[in-house]
């Protein structure tokens, strides 16, 4: 793969991450912020944890120590997880579920796309494609967040990012 791929994936990533925080906004301002962290995080580990289940199933066991290393007992932190969430996501809407499957996301990219592409280089494409989504978001009012027009400021910001980007890849 190119490194072309692996930046627009890392573009990708920070879109993801986006996502994830006006997410969480609306969650927090419907529960509290701790409330809307919960649920991230029990819909993070309980993506992992099927995650690892399927890898483990396939015979691609987790380089875990023991008992991590067993997808039994990926499977039950999987369903005790999945149950938390459910129980915790009454009175939200569904969707909100996945916030923290984008956790997941930036989690899993993070390792694999450092080694690629350097950690500056990384968090340049991540943090341009982070902006990005929030100026969009913003300008839609997503997610019941207050709405921020798209300005020409603003688009000058993204401009300096994406170019702050190219000039450590030139490095």
């Amino acid at each position: 793969m190119t490194q072309a791929f692996y930046l627009l994936w890392a573009l990708a990533r920070g879109f993801g991450g986006a996502t994830q925080t006006a997410m969480l906004g609306s969650m927090g301002r419907t529960r509290g912020p701790a409330e809307a962290t919960w649920v991230s995080i029990a819909a993070t580990v309980a993506g992992l944890a099927v995650l690892f289940s399927v890898r483990a199933l396939r015979g691609d066991d987790p380089l875990l120590p023991a008992p991590f290393n067993q997808p039994l007992i990926f499977a039950g932190i999987a369903a005790v997880t999945g149950v938390s969430l459910a129980l915790s996501m009454r009175g939200l809407d569904p969707y909100l579920a996945v916030t923290g499957l984008f956790g997941l996301a930036f989690l899993v990219s993070t390792g694999e796309l450092v080694p690629r592409l350097g950690v500056a280089l990384f968090l340049g494409a991540s943090t341009a494609g982070t902006l990005m989504g929030r100026v969009a978001y913003d300008h839609i009012g997503a997610f019941g967040g207050a709405v921020h027009h798209v300005t020409p400021l603003r688009l000058g910001g993204l401009l300096f990012m994406m170019f702050g980007v190219v000039l450590v890849r030139l490095d």
